[in-house]
């Protein structure tokens, strides 16, 4: 189901390019950045917004209409200080949702303090895997629990995923807690009788490798 959600990239080396053409692939709204005309050549004919800017400049920013778009994900390399000043020039402009590339733990430390929803470190994360979690479930959240190592899923349950146990939807990952509707959660609910309707919540845990192979597509 096509969540209608908008999207900007800033920085097409080989994570933003990736994540832009699977993105646009999946007839989603992306608005592409670089400062480099010669990284936007490659994708420029399958947007309709392709721009030559200086992240880091509010007024730039603007002009382009990022302040407009729902995710801005900053994938900007190696220059740290640039990824910073982007970032705040992002939330200063009023984008609510920024998702960050990171390229060291220190690195991302500062971006969440900064205010980024998610920071990303692509010797860990797929530009891949994050654009199909973007196109199949908006209401998908992955949370770090203990240094990159144990994650959690949270998932509000959607039309797509109506009917469904609650061991199907847990798969290989551990079932933590149930929410139906507006009730309390209930901690470690009966799996294969529970069935799921829109609006419930489940919150699954396990490791990396778990999810790298857990999918709700």
């Amino acid at each position: 189901m096509k969540n209608n959600t908008s999207y900007g990239i800033i920085g097409l080396g080989k994570f933003g390019s990736v994540l832009a053409n699977e993105l646009i692939n999946g007839g989603e709204n992306v608005i592409i950045a670089d400062i480099d005309e010669n990284n936007l050549k490659p994708l420029q004919d399958k947007v309709n917004y392709a721009y030559i800017l200086d992240s880091s400049n509010r007024s730039a920013l603007k002009e382009a209409g990022f302040q407009d778009l729902d995710i801005v994900i900053v994938s900007i390399g190696e220059n740290i200080e640039k990824s910073i000043l982007t970032l705040m020039a992002l939330k200063e402009i009023g984008v609510e949702t920024v998702i960050t590339k990171a390229t060291s733990q220190v690195h991302g430390q500062i971006l969440s303090k900064l205010g980024s929803s998610k920071v990303i470190y692509p010797e860990k994360e797929s530009a891949v895997r994050l654009a199909r979690e973007f196109l199949s479930h908006s209401k998908f959240e992955v949370i770090d629990l203990s240094a990159n190592t144990i994650r959690a899923v949270k998932i509000l349950i959607d039309d797509t995923l109506v009917g469904y146990s609650l061991k199907q939807l847990a798969q290989n990952m551990k079932l933590l807690a149930y929410k139906k509707g507006t009730d309390e959660w209930i901690m470690f609910p009966e799996l294969e009788t529970t069935l799921v309707d829109v609006g419930d919540n489940v919150i699954l845990v396990g490791t990396i490798k778990d999810l790298e192979s857990f999918s709700l597509a």
